[in-house]
């Protein structure tokens, strides 16, 4: 799959913007605020409906305007070609359309487009809270398995109900919580059967590009930590053991007012050497580690999905040393379609790349 034309209007500080994109992907070099990244962005929110970066629809829409409006033309790889538009507005009505056809609902547009995003923010993924985490593994695994996309939905829901009734305290409803219950087991199962086998998925492939990045300075592994441990991980034990564990923890949770155990809790643990990388782990260490995730991520979803990938890089390798530096771009060549974003072009990156050059909202070709 790849993005063949993008059209922006009121993106940020794009007011109107029509681009064909080349098929092997491109690098746009500008300085800071130029609107480089929030290209990268636009791309991925076509994918997934979301900003890479956290960022709130409102805070996306152009400061003088009320609306946004994007659409892209996608290539997949039997060469049909695949139309998507969303546009919204600061009333929060929001239309998606898929050839033409409206969405209504989120799980019908996320992951027909493969996408994985590395940028500057994501070292957060190993300094951050375990939100950082599941978050990654959540965008990861929603786009190799529709079923895990509806579970974590369907979980999230339940969970917040559950949450509701743990606060009433004198107008708690038994019956009604070990429906929320039975409800949370059945798709927490999925949840973490499917986190369980993509990290173990991930675990020689991480370790192996962390190696290249790094010349083999360090040795490097990657730990599902999850809140709920059973010695052998069967859907359906892990099922049974979460539902007894909600009823027994029930008092304890009212006394708290939430759900104090669950897939919501899980982690993931980062190790160089054996030691935390959260702890003990450099900034260009820790930057290493996400980049080899990131790369990771291709992989598995390549073996996962017959249909390429879109691989973002806004400019996440600026902290890394030269070495480490030009042992990342051999690895990133031929993965799908690669967009960069770069404050300068002079880095090492390939010539087979068009390049673009990027201010105040335009874009053209170098």
């Amino acid at each position: 799959m790849i993005i063949q034309n993008i059209q922006l209007k009121n993106y940020r500080n794009y007011k109107e913007l029509d681009i064909d994109l080349p098929e092997n992907g491109g690098i746009f070099e500008g300085s800071n605020g130029s609107g480089k990244t929030n290209l990268l962005e636009a791309i991925y929110f076509l994918c997934t409906g979301r900003s890479q970066r956290g960022a709130k629809k409102s805070e996306i829409i152009n400061f003088d305007s009320d609306y946004l409006y994007s659409n892209g033309v996608f290539l997949d790889d039997n060469k049909f070609k695949i139309t998507t538009s969303i546009g919204f507005n600061r009333k929060k009505n929001v239309v998606m359309k898929l050839n033409g056809n409206k969405i209504n609902k989120f799980t019908e547009w996320f992951g027909y487009r493969p996408i994985i995003s590395f940028g500057v923010d994501d070292i957060q993924i190993i300094r951050g809270s375990p939100e950082n985490r599941r978050k990654f593994i959540d965008i990861l695994c929603s786009q190799i398995d529709k079923q895990y996309l509806s579970s974590l939905i369907a979980y999230r829901h339940f969970l917040h109900y559950r949450n509701l009734l743990l606060s009433k305290n004198n107008n708690f409803d038994k019956i009604q919580c070990e429906i929320y219950e039975e409800k949370m087991a059945e798709a927490g199962s999925i949840i973490f059967n499917t986190r369980n086998e993509i990290i173990l998925s991930l675990k020689n492939i991480f370790s192996d590009n962390y190696n290249i990045i790094s010349g083999k300075k360090e040795n490097v592994n990657i730990e599902y930590n999850p809140s709920i441990c059973i010695e052998i991980p069967c859907k359906e034990d892990w099922k049974n053991v979460f539902y007894n564990l909600l009823s027994e923890r029930r008092i304890k949770d009212t006394e708290m007012g939430f759900t104090s155990i669950g897939p919501h809790r899980d982690d993931i643990n980062f190790y160089i050497d054996q030691k935390p990388a959260k702890s003990y782990g450099s900034q260009g260490q820790c930057r290493s580690l996400v980049l080899a995730l990131k790369l990771s991520s291709i992989s598995c979803l390549e073996k996962n999905r017959s249909d390429k990938m879109i691989f973002l890089l806004d400019d996440a390798v600026s902290e890394l040393d030269p070495v480490r530096t030009s042992n990342v771009y051999p690895l990133i060549e031929n993965r799908g379609q690669v967009f960069i974003a770069t404050p300068e072009i002079n880095r090492g990156y390939s010539n087979s790349l068009t390049k673009f050059y990027v201010s105040d909202g335009k874009i053209k070709n170098i």
